[in-house]
């Protein structure tokens, strides 16, 4: 292997030494680009610059399949508990008969969601549950393990919030945010 290597390399300076650099200085090196024509030092009169490219608009506008006080559609997510057993659990038992929060980020480790979404909800677990919030939920499309990770990275300890995996996607689609 290294020998058609080497001599793949030489034969490639010896075919290319022998063309035109487009570099005029009688000193250097040859190249080993293909040949193209010697940049010309006077400006050509059939040169016009590129138009400027119209800004790339982004929507940001998402149209959501449910609505205030509808039921949210029911799916599977997993999870690691405190024991760091592998659980299931669904949307319907997080929030039936129950205060819940449930809150979504595009994926574990982002930078946003590491620096502000998710800590300050955290930070606000005790305050939220003495006001009789049962649960709080983040979910996102990282499989359980990236979650748990992501779990210890932020040193959650005591479940103050789930890191619910939606794998599947199957609750993203069902609300309308898949990829």
């Amino acid at each position: 292997m290294a020998a058609s290597a080497s001599i793949s390399v030489s034969r490639l300076i010896s075919t290319t030494a022998a063309t035109p650099s487009p570099i005029s200085s009688s000193r250097s090196a040859p190249s080993l680009l293909p040949y193209h024509k010697p940049l010309s030092s006077k400006p050509s009169s059939s040169f016009k610059p590129l138009p400027h490219p119209k800004p790339i608009k982004f929507s940001t506008k998402t149209t959501s399949t449910i609505s205030i006080d509808e039921k949210l559609p029911d799916a599977t997510l997993s999870y690691f508990d405190s024991a760091g057993e592998l659980q299931t659990t669904t949307i319907s038992s997080l929030t039936q008969g129950k205060k819940a929060i449930l809150f979504a980020v595009p994926g574990a480790f982002t930078p946003t969601c590491v620096q502000k979404h998710l800590p300050r909800f955290v930070e606000k677990s005790a305050e939220l549950k003495s006001k009789g919030v049962d649960t709080i939920a983040c979910i996102s499309v990282n499989d359980a393990f990236v979650m748990k990770a992501w779990k210890e990275n932020l040193g959650i300890i005591n479940d103050e919030v789930l890191l619910l995996s939606d794998g599947n996607e199957d609750f993203t689609k069902a609300i309308g945010f898949e990829r």
